[in-house]
């Protein structure tokens, strides 16, 4: 195989054509012009032998194989591929050196950080005797190109897609306006298949009448972009009315590339439109002397009919009305919620509805006005309008105001009314409670009174008993004085002689009890004197014993000092303390037995005597403490309410007081303040 000097050498033999010069090149071709000239090229150039050592590369080699233009000359050309790929470059340089003729084709390389397309074009380098001593290799880096075309071919394919599913007729012209596509939709529209237009002018196909509105949309096409669109008539086998609107296509110099038309069908429209117009003149014919606005519109809201009663509301010929929206006549606080409702029946939303709005009328005043309206349909079921009726409904709407205002006074006279006869109500059924209460009243004072009566005779009774046991009680005390005497002359036993002795005792107790109880029902009056308030509550503890001892309870008293005196009437002062107990042993019914103990306790200062009556109770509410000394006021269920309101009374007379405190532990405490006695 030849190396790289042996082809050089070969290369200097090769020589060029004869060729006739006007004179000779003052520059003489060398490897240094050629490496010079090959840098030059925007082509990749490679020169090698025939076993692919490189001769001379190009800037464009170097720059492709990521290398210097320095470091090519003597390199193996394959070592700088992957394997497979410089395996694959192998063989198709050999298959040029092999047969000797040069090829161009196209390959794909996998460089493994790039994959690249390529245009590679392979020449032999022959030497004089017509041997191949290597090859010339240009390639050209055509993967750009490949994408564009491939996403054109996509482009291509979607907009054919997009036309043949179309319902709308597409056609495409090339810059002088020849056709050169239509689709399916076109060709139903207009009855002409592509093999009959292509190649024709589309204004053609338009009716001559019509050519001035042709050159117009031509014209606004080629001068604006987006441009315009006609209503005009193609006269092919179908003879059909369309709106054609079309657009130029332009490349990025602005030149005319193509033309993209489309064209829809209107021939249903107007039908329907002429079928309504036919409809309205009947339907107008029929309407004339009905009191109410009869229209009709179209599917895009178009008023095609409305009935004459139109101009006796709004003074405005009917004409006024036709292809118009009625926004100008209905007021704005009502044309929403009317703009909505018909929307509804438009849209299919709804087959019918009804709304009120206030409409102009004569002279600018505005009338109430009631609408019902449904969609109505064409022979074959299409939706092809709305129709409906509008009645003035002012004279009603003024009629109900009225009704409602004549409502709401009849409501506020019966609110008024109502009112009163509560308030009437309420007074009665407060005197009738008041009468109640006075009646309950007037029944307890009457069971007081009769209890008062009671123990007002009770109290007589108890001192003429106190009277009549005193006698039998001084006998029986005589006869034992006297038997003690008898005895006394003769020996008899310790035992007789105690049981004498305590028999004496008893007999002066009962004296004592019978005495202390004559005098607390006693209703004369008593004298101020000086009282022991230690033995005040001694006698008080003594008469409440029996009443204590049967509830299980326990009388204590608590005097430290034994010696405090106070000026007043023992009987009344006696009767307060009585009551106290008496209260205070009544409160502890229900606790423990450990805790029945009701306990008087002295205290006293040089100027005051602080007497309080404490039990181990359930207490008095916070809210009926206030009402603890008024008249009648009772806990009990049995009570008459009059012991407290007595009790301070008496202590007040004394120039003290009566208070009630609760403990802290529970239970009430009753304190008697009174000024006390040197």
């Amino acid at each position: 195989m030849l190396g790289v000097l042996e082809l050089a050498a070969r290369l200097k033999e090769v020589t060029l054509p004869n060729t006739s010069f006007k004179r000779n090149p003052q520059i003489r071709l060398t490897k240094e012009l050629l490496v010079l000239a090959l840098n030059s090229s925007s082509e990749a150039i490679l020169i090698k032998d025939c076993d692919g050592i490189v001769l001379i590369g190009s800037q464009r080699v170097a720059e492709f194989l990521k290398c210097s233009v320095d470091d090519l000359p003597g390199r193996d050309s394959y070592e700088f591929l992957p394997r497979a790929l410089a395996q694959s470059i192998r063989e198709r340089d050999q298959h040029v050196m092999a047969t000797g003729k040069a090829e161009s084709i196209e390959e794909t390389w996998d460089l493994g950080y790039d994959q690249r397309t390529l245009l590679v074009s392979r020449s032999p380098i022959l030497d004089s005797e017509g041997r191949c001593v290597g090859v010339i290799t240009c390639y050209t880096n055509i993967s750009h190109i490949k994408l564009a075309f491939r996403l054109f071919e996509q482009n291509e394919k979607r907009f054919t897609a997009l036309a043949q599913t179309c319902p709308v007729g597409i056609f495409e012209c090339d810059p002088s306006h020849q056709l050169t596509y239509v689709n399916p939709e076109w060709e139903r529209i207009t009855g002409l298949t592509f093999d009959e237009v292509a190649g024709k002018h589309w204004n053609e196909l338009i009716a001559k009448d019509q050519q001035r509105l042709v050159k117009h949309l031509q014209g606004n096409t080629d001068s604006q972009p987006g441009g315009d669109r006609i209503d005009c008539t193609i006269e092919g086998k179908n003879k059909c009315t369309v709106e054609l609107s079309l657009n130029r296509v332009s490349d990025t110099h602005n030149n005319t590339v193509s033309y993209i038309g489309s064209i829809v069908d209107l021939t249903y429209r107007l039908a329907a439109q002429r079928e309504l117009r036919e409809k309205a003149s009947l339907m107008r014919d029929l309407t004339r002397s009905v009191p109410a606005i009869i229209w009709q519109l179209t599917m895009d809201g178009q008023c095609v009919f409305t009935s004459d009663y139109f101009c006796t509301i709004t003074g405005e010929p009917t004409e006024a009305a036709l292809g118009e929206s009625w926004e100008s006549w209905i007021h704005e606080e009502d044309f929403p919620k009317a703009a909505a409702s018909l929307g509804a029946v438009l849209s299919g939303e709804q087959q019918t509805a009804s709304h009120e709005f206030r409409m102009k009328g004569k002279d600018n005043e505005w009338r109430w006005m009631l609408s019902n309206c449904q969609q109505i349909h064409s022979t074959d079921g299409k939706p092809i309008g709305v129709a409906g009726h509008t009645i003035d409904i002012t004279d009603r709407r003024k009629a109900e105001e009225e009704l409602q205002h004549y409502n709401l006074m009849l409501e506020q006279r019966v609110n008024k009314r109502t009112q009163e006869l509560v308030s009437v109500n309420h007074s009665l059924v407060n005197e009738i409670e008041n009468r109640q209460h006075a009646e309950e009243l007037l029944e307890e004072k009457r069971a007081q009174l009769s209890h008062f009566s009671r123990v007002s005779v009770m109290g007589r009774l108890s001192g003429e008993l106190a009277h009549e046991l005193n006698q039998p009680l001084n006998a029986i005390q005589n006869y034992v004085s006297s038997l003690t005497q008898i005895l006394s002359t003769s020996p008899v036993s310790e035992a007789a002689s105690h049981v004498l002795t305590k028999l004496s005792g008893e007999i002066t107790r009962a004296a004592k009890i019978i005495r202390r109880t004559r005098d607390f029902v006693s209703t004369g009056k008593h004298q101020p004197e000086r009282l022991n308030l230690s033995e005040l509550a001694a006698d008080t503890a003594a008469m409440l014993k029996g009443e204590a001892r049967r509830r299980g309870m326990t009388i204590q008293i608590v005097d430290v000092d034994k010696k405090s005196v106070v000026l007043g009437d023992p009987v009344r002062l006696q009767q307060v303390l009585v009551n106290l107990v008496l209260n205070a042993l009544e409160s502890m019914v229900d606790q423990p037995k450990s805790q029945k103990i009701a306990t008087i306790e002295i205290n006293s200062t040089p100027k005051r005597v602080r007497i309080s009556v404490l039990d181990s109770g359930s207490g008095v509410n916070e809210s009926q403490r206030s009402r603890l000394f008024d008249a009648f006021f009772t806990t009990k269920t049995n009570g008459l309410g009059m012991g407290l309101a007595i009790s301070r009374g008496i202590i007040e007379d004394h120039q003290g007081t009566l208070n009630y405190a609760p403990q802290h532990s529970g239970g009430s405490s009753f304190i008697i303040d009174l000024p006390s006695t040197p």
